[in-house]
């Protein structure tokens, strides 16, 4: 039952006569609990998918790069090159199947630790094959497509 529908059944049921303070005021006490309990659920539903929505976000950006570097590689080991960099594209496979798509501190941490690894070993293989053109505008293209995220240096101010 909505608000002004309970407020409009509490005044039918009663005559003037019939109202003191304290029937009123605790009349007001039960709509001011009502009222917060509806502010305090639809806020946490807001919280709730604002928080999901960030996270779908974040993993989109993140594995954006990791995709663009597994294509490539893929590219690369078509092409069919000499031993020194069929080396180098087996270490690039070990270090983007190291990248875990887990969200613990740790995994978090080892996946920044991975993910630069990888892009100066895509940096390395891109200049020996003469394929640098395909990574020049790579973090432009990340932005691009997967955006920015907008977060505060201070995290006060993001809540």
């Amino acid at each position: 039952m909505c608000l002004h529908q309970s407020y409009a059944v509490k005044l039918t049921r009663t005559t003037m006569t019939d109202i003191n303070l304290d029937t009123a005021l605790e009349f007001e006490n039960e709509l001011y609990s009502q009222g917060y309990e509806e502010g305090k659920e639809a806020a946490n539903n807001e919280q709730f998918l604002e928080g999901k929505i960030y996270g779908l976000q974040t993993g989109f950006q993140r594995f954006l790069i990791v995709g663009y570097m597994d294509g490539l590689l893929q590219e690369w080991r078509k092409d069919g090159h000499s031993k020194n960099i069929e080396s180098h594209l087996n270490q690039l496979q070990k270090l983007l199947d190291k990248i875990s798509n887990g969200n613990s501190d740790q995994s978090v941490a080892d996946y920044e630790r991975a993910l630069s690894a990888a892009r100066n070993k895509v940096r390395v293989i891109a200049s020996i094959t003469k394929t640098t053109d395909k990574i020049a505008g790579l973090d432009k293209m990340v932005q691009e497509v997967g955006g920015t995220l907008a977060v505060s240096s201070n995290p006060d101010d993001m809540w």
